[in-house]
C-alpha cells in the first residue's frame, strides 16, 4: 500500500512538473524575465571595453581611405598582417549609418537577441511544446556570459549570430541545391570574421560522406566547399598582392598565441612588454613555483631577445623612420614588414615546440587546463583578494555558472548518447562545431571569449539532453 501511495504522489509530482514546464505561460514569463535581464546586463556594461576597440574602429576607418591598417593614418604604413576584414568591414557598413559608438552596440545587441530567437525556432525542430524551449530559457536565466560582449566592440557578438545562423541554416528543412552554396558562402563570411572557422566545412563534408552515405550529394558538398574557398579567396590574394605570400590566413599571429600558450604558466601576473604587452593571468590553479617566476620572466625576454636580434637584419632604415612614428601611438601594436613578420613567426613556432619539447610533463597539464579553462571564465586571484566584495562576488558568479555549465554538458552529453537518447545525425554538426573549437584553441593561450560565440549552442545542447533524459517518452529515434 506505502509503494502504491508513494507511485502516485511521485506521478502527481512529475505530472504536475512537466504541465508548468510546457506551459506556454512559463514560456512567456522566463522570455520576459530573459529580456529584462538581457537589457539591464547591456546597460550595465554599455561603456565595457576589452583592449582592442580603438584597434578594430581605425580598421573601419582605414577602409574608407582605401587602407587595410590600423596604421592607415601614417604617411608610410605596411598593409595589415594581424587580422581578417570581416569584422572591420562590419564596423564599416555600420559607420556609414551612423557614426556614434552606441549605434554599433545597440545593432549588436539585436543580433545578440537575434540568436536566442533562432535557437528557439530549432527547438521546434526537436519538440513542438515547450518543454525544450523552457529548459533553454531557464538555463539562459542566470548566464550573462554571452549578452555581457554585445556592448564591446570585439568580433564575439557578430560570431554568436554567424555561427548559430550556420546551425539554424543547417537544421532547417530546405532546398539542398540551396542549402550547401549558402551554408558555404555563409562559412566564408564566418571565416572572415574569425579565421580559426578554416578547417571547419572540410570537416563537416568529411563527415556527412561518412555518416549519410547514400543520403550525401557529393556534388553539393564539393559546391559547399567550392563557393567557401571563392568566398575567402579575394583575402588571400590580397596577402599575395600586399606581402607576396599565399596564405588564406594572417600571415602574423598564430606563433605569438602559441608562444604565450607555454609562457603565460610560467610568469602568472606578468605584463610582456615585448609583443602585444599582455597580462599574464594569474589563476587559482598554479602551475609553477612561485620562486621560479623571476627566473622565467628572464628566460622568457632572453627568448625576445635572440628573436629580436634575429629578425634585425630584416628592418631598413625608412623601417626605423617609421616605427618612431608607430611608437607616438601606445595602445596600438606594430605592423612589421612582411620578411621580418614571417622571420619572426617561424622562430616563435620554432622556440615554442623546442620548449614544449624539453618541458613535456608541464606541457600536458597546462593543455588540459586549457582544455577546460577554454569554456570556464577563470577567477584571478587579484579577484578574490579585491577588498571590493563586487569584484569578488561578480568573479565567482562568472566562473561558477560558466563551470557549472561546462561540466554538467561533458557529463549528460555521453550520457545521452550511450542511453541511445540522442541520434548523432540530429546533432553532429553541434557537436562537432563545440569540440572543434575546444581542440583548435588547445595549442594557443587561453582566450575564454573565443569561445563564447557558441556559448548559447552549448546551452541548447544541454538543455535537448536534459529534456531528452527526464521529459521526454517518445522513442529514441524520434530525437
Amino acid at each position: 500500500m506505502y509503494y502504491c501511495f508513494k507511485t502516485y504522489f511521485y506521478a502527481m509530482k512529475q505530472g504536475f512538473l512537466l504541465s508548468i514546464l510546457n506551459s506556454r505561460l512559463t514560456y512567456r514569463v522566463l522570455l520576459i524575465l530573459n529580456i529584462l535581464i538581457s537589457c539591464t546586463i547591456f546597460y550595465l556594461f554599455r561603456d565595457l571595453g576589452i583592449g582592442d576597440e580603438g584597434h578594430y574602429l581605425s580598421f573601419a576607418e582605414g577602409f574608407k581611405h582605401g587602407r587595410f591598417s590600423h596604421w592607415w593614418f601614417l604617411s608610410e604604413y605596411y598593409p595589415d598582417t594581424f587580422r581578417t576584414p570581416g569584422y572591420p568591414v562590419f564596423l564599416f557598413l555600420l559607420q556609414i549609418i551612423s557614426l556614434n559608438i552606441y549605434f554599433i552596440k545597440v545593432v549588436q545587441f539585436i543580433l545578440y537577441m537575434s540568436s536566442v530567437v533562432m535557437i528557439l525556432k530549432i527547438a521546434n525542430r526537436y519538440d513542438e511544446g515547450y518543454k525544450l524551449k523552457n529548459i533553454f530559457l531557464f538555463l539562459l536565466l542566470p548566464y550573462v556570459h554571452v549578452v555581457v560582449f554585445s556592448p564591446t566592440i570585439e568580433p564575439e557578438t557578430l560570431m554568436t549570430f554567424l555561427l548559430t545562423l550556420y546551425i539554424f541554416i543547417d537544421l532547417k528543412e530546405m532546398d539542398t541545391k540551396f542549402k550547401f552554396p549558402l551554408l558555404g558562402f555563409l562559412s566564408g563570411i564566418i571565416f572572415l570574421v574569425r579565421p580559426v572557422f578554416l578547417f571547419f566545412p572540410i570537416i563537416i563534408v568529411l563527415n556527412d560522406i561518412i555518416t549519410k552515405r547514400n543520403n550525401f550529394s557529393f556534388k553539393y558538398g564539393i559546391s559547399m566547399l567550392l563557393i567557401y574557398f571563392l568566398t575567402i579567396l579575394p583575402y588571400g590574394l590580397w596577402n599575395y598582392k600586399n606581402h607576396h605570400v599565399v596564405s588564406l590566413t594572417p600571415i602574423e599571429g598564430a606563433g605569438g598565441v602559441f608562444q604565450l600558450g607555454y609562457w603565460s604558466f610560467k610568469m602568472p601576473g606578468y605584463k610582456e612588454e615585448r609583443y602585444w604587452r599582455n597580462f599574464m593571468s594569474d589563476e587559482i590553479i598554479s602551475f609553477t613555483d612561485y620562486r621560479d617566476t623571476s627566473k622565467n620572466i628572464l628566460a622568457f625576454n632572453k627568448e625576445w631577445n635572440y628573436i629580436d636580434s634575429a629578425c634585425a637584419q630584416y628592418l631598413t632604415t625608412s623601417d626605423s623612420i617609421t616605427y618612431e612614428n608607430m611608437n607616438l601611438y601606445s595602445s596600438f601594436f606594430k605592423t612589421y614588414n612582411t620578411k621580418y613578420t614571417l622571420e619572426r613567426e617561424k622562430l616563435l613556432r620554432e622556440l615554442t615546440i623546442d620548449n614544449m619539447k624539453n618541458d613535456l610533463f608541464f606541457t600536458f597539464k597546462v593543455k588540459l587546463f586549457t582544455l577546460v579553462r577554454s569554456w570556464v571564465t577563470g577567477i584571478q586571484k587579484s579577484d578574490l583578494e579585491s577588498k571590493n566584495y563586487f569584484i569578488r562576488i561578480r568573479a565567482i558568479y562568472f566562473s561558477g555558472v560558466s563551470g557549472l555549465v561546462f561540466f554538467a554538458s561533458i557529463i549528460l552529453i555521453p550520457f545521452a548518447f550511450i542511453k541511445r537518447k540522442l541520434a548523432w545525425n540530429n546533432s553532429g554538426t553541434i557537436l562537432i562545431l563545440l569540440i572543434y573549437y575546444g581542440l583548435i584553441h588547445l595549442p594557443f593561450a587561453i582566450q575564454a571569449r573565443y569561445t563564447i560565440p557558441l556559448r548559447l549552442v552549448l546551452l541548447f545542447i544541454l538543455a535537448r539532453v536534459i529534456y531528452v533524459i527526464f521529459f521526454n517518452r517518445r522513442p529514441t529515434q524520434n530525437n
